[in-house]
């Protein structure tokens, strides 16, 4: 920089500056970086050119682009793995998780991200609009090779694993559909990332002016590509989680079966303690062994039916909502004897020892 400053002072053109330093063995980039940071100026000294430098409010909409996109990413990887693990039964794939409750939680995610997203998107191009040099900040060639760096790691990683289940015959159809989408998406964001670095570099080694340069067509179309996995993934999440109205009345109903298994329990105290069975559900309240606070339905506010049957059998039982799902997504371990009921009035015959 200061021999290219002194020489531009001595007079000496910019052509013989050129050749000079790639004699000396620069770069054709790095030259026209050097000769580019001074303006050609009448003025007898060189006028150095504004340097591109990363403002705060750059730096605050590039960080919450990539959260954001990290967000959009991992949920509609997660929704993706969910809808493979429902829409193909592998005997193998043991679930043990609430599937509705995940599908709804990434759901959530991309209802919230992808719009914000588009926003904070809006509001970069506008800067760059603006000044186009902001496409070349600091800010945003650390955050590209971050973004490069961690989604290059998490395709060698996928490639590895492939390999290995390959090796050891373990590849399923469930295996490769999981593995094919870490790559697609992983993929698809170093591709837009390595595509925007070649752009940024363009603008920066040409002699060009940079509002000229024309982006590459294909990188608005895999923005569109994302944007359309994502929302595809958002549809099949909905799917997956069922209606909002009918879910309420799913988890009133676990909150039933909850209730029900607490009274259970309270019984069963008070009977070890009392050698008897209480006479209503009121009297398990009187002793703080068998204390049960709620022996209503939350919801109608009528009791929950209780009646003895003889010394050691009783009946408890409920008003349902909604029959026991054919398919409910309950792990095994959570299965009793309330776990099956009908709609409507329920009733269970149990037993203390």
């Amino acid at each position: 920089m200061n021999f290219t400053r002194d020489c531009l002072t001595q007079g000496v053109g910019r052509t013989e500056i050129r050749q000079a330093l790639i004699d000396a063995g620069w770069t054709d980039r790095e030259v026209t970086a050097a000769l580019e940071s001074f303006a050609e100026s009448p003025l007898p000294i060189p006028v150095p050119k504004k340097r591109v430098s990363s403002s705060p409010r750059a730096a605050f909409l590039h960080l919450l682009a990539l959260f954001l996109l990290y967000m959009a990413a991992f949920s509609t990887g997660a929704i993706l793995f969910l809808a493979i693990d429902v829409l193909i039964n592998d005997p193998a794939n043991r679930i043990f998780f609430d599937l509705g409750g995940f599908a709804r939680f990434n759901a959530a995610v991309l209802i919230a991200s992808l719009p914000v997203l588009l926003l904070v998107r809006r509001a970069i191009m506008r800067d760059i609009a603006l000044n186009p040099a902001n496409r070349i900040t600091p800010v945003v060639r650390t955050l590209a090779y971050i973004t490069l760096l961690i989604t290059s790691v998490i395709m060698v990683c996928d490639m590895v694993i492939v390999l290995m289940g390959f090796l050891n015959g373990d590849l399923t159809l469930t295996f490769i559909l999981k593995s094919g989408v870490v790559l697609l998406l992983a993929g698809g964001i170093f591709l837009w990332y390595i595509s925007g670095l070649a752009f940024e570099e363009k603008m920066g080694g040409s002699q060009e002016e940079t509002s000229s340069i024309q982006e590459s067509q294909w990188r608005p179309r895999l923005a569109s590509a994302g944007f359309l996995t994502a929302s595809l993934s958002l549809v099949l999440a909905l799917w997956i989680a069922g209606n909002p109205f009918h879910q309420r009345l799913v988890r009133l109903d676990k909150q039933r079966i909850s209730d029900l298994r607490s009274l259970q329990g309270a019984i069963s105290r008070f009977h070890k303690k009392e050698k008897r069975l209480p006479n209503s559900l009121s009297e398990l309240k009187s002793s703080p062994d068998s204390y049960i606070e709620r022996t209503s339905d939350a919801i109608t506010k009528n009791p929950y039916i209780y009646e003895q049957i003889d010394k050691t059998s009783y009946r408890l039982g409920a008003v349902f909502d909604l029959a026991t799902p054919t398919a409910d997504d309950n792990n095994a371990r959570s299965r009793d004897g309330f776990y099956q009921h009908d709609a409507g009035l329920q009733t269970f015959d149990l037993h203390v020892k």
